[in-house]
């Protein structure tokens, strides 16, 4: 992972340079993806930060694989370069990124989802999974025309935001690596076992309110179909434009559903419709990853996304629509609760016991 980090702070530093030789190509120049740094500074200050934070992250990397800085100095130095990283290059466009990317991929999944149940559940094959699948190339075929035009608009922003994607997600993988880090480091330590304990006593609470925290834009997003669309505005009566706030919405609906998988059954043992992997247990790291990822995501999103609510006329509704400040903490609480389970239920989920003695009976 150190080394991971280390490759990656190398080439943020050739890229911090590039920007800094040639501003206009410069992510943060981009209004609607200013970070934090930028917001308060400006593009050209926030440019000059990311090349020395990425030159610091690179020296930290290279003295830390050489031994030089040891284990306490390795774990502040990547706890800094998270922070600084996360909050401080942290920008909206990051959590806007990822929804997007996810929603792309919303109706492979979905169709995916309907074949297995067609597949594995014959209960459900013809009362709910030939139905669904039908109703939704029915759906396909009477909306081709704006189907087409969303893709169409949809391939001609992506040409054109290409870097402001490729930017803020650059940014994520950079604070990840680091935080990556800063864990190993703390790993084993007497401070973390405690609050690994407490934090997996408590896990039941912070799951329920992390799987909440997507519910808000997931509501919002169904709007568009009211009267009374929340920040749709007159774009919102656009069937293109509706299509993909009902994609956008079942993202957010998705991001629920596999929050309760950290409590659930079946995110410690996969369910039978899982192809290839039906009744095996879920690697301990197949479910904390990708949680704990966007659960830093968020965290990094909240700050410079409250920043940008409260110069906003709706900021408190921007506030609850876009929880982050509470989705993140509670989504990373819920995550380390769940490996903290994991580690007592084993790999099977069944709860381990200790061996008794040899002498136990004598």
């Amino acid at each position: 992972m150190l080394l991971a980090a280390t490759a990656a702070s190398l080439f943020a530093s050739v890229l911090g340079a590039v920007w800094l030789l040639h501003p206009a190509d410069s992510f943060f120049h981009a209004k609607q993806t200013a970070t934090l740094i930028a917001a308060l500074t400006s593009g050209d200050t926030a440019t000059r930060v990311f090349l020395i934070t990425a030159l610091g992250a690179l020296a930290t990397g290279a003295a830390s694989l050489s031994g030089a800085l040891g284990r306490r100095g390795t774990m502040a130095g990547a706890a800094l370069l998270t922070l600084v990283l996360g909050a401080g290059f942290g920008s909206s466009a990051t959590l806007t990124s990822a929804g997007y990317l996810l929603a792309l991929c919303m109706p492979l999944l979905l169709v995916g989802l309907l074949v297995q149940v067609i597949r594995r559940y014959p209960a459900a094959r013809w009362t709910f999974g030939v139905p669904a699948l039908v109703l939704l190339a029915g759906a396909a075929v009477l909306g081709r025309e704006a189907l087409g035009n969303l893709a169409t608009t949809f391939v001609a922003q992506l040409a054109g935001q290409g870097a402001n994607l490729f930017g803020p997600l650059l940014l994520l993988l950079l604070a990840l690596l680091w935080a990556a880090v800063t864990i190993r480091c703390a790993r084993g330590t007497e401070f973390v076992a405690r609050a690994t304990s407490w934090v997996t006593r408590h896990r039941r609470v912070f799951t329920l309110i992390a799987a909440c925290g997507p519910l808000p834009y997931a509501l919002a997003r169904l709007t568009w179909f009211t009267p009374w669309p929340i920040f749709g505005g007159d774009a919102a009566a656009d069937p293109a434009t509706r299509i993909w706030g009902i994609t956008l919405s079942s993202g957010a609906w998705l991001g629920a559903v596999l929050t309760m998988g950290l409590l659930r059954p079946w995110g410690e043992n996969f369910p039978r419709w899982v192809p290839w992997l039906a009744g095996r247990p879920v690697p301990v790291m197949a479910a904390a990853l990708p949680a704990g990822a966007v659960a830093a995501m968020l965290c990094f999103t909240a700050v410079p996304l409250l920043v940008q609510a409260a110069a906003s006329e709706r900021s408190f509704l921007m506030a609850l629509v876009f929880p982050c400040w509470l989705w993140g903490p509670a989504l990373a609480l819920a995550a380390w609760g769940y490996v903290g389970h994991r580690r007592i239920t084993g790999p099977s989920g069944i709860i381990r016991t200790p061996a008794p003695s040899p002498h136990s009976g004598s």
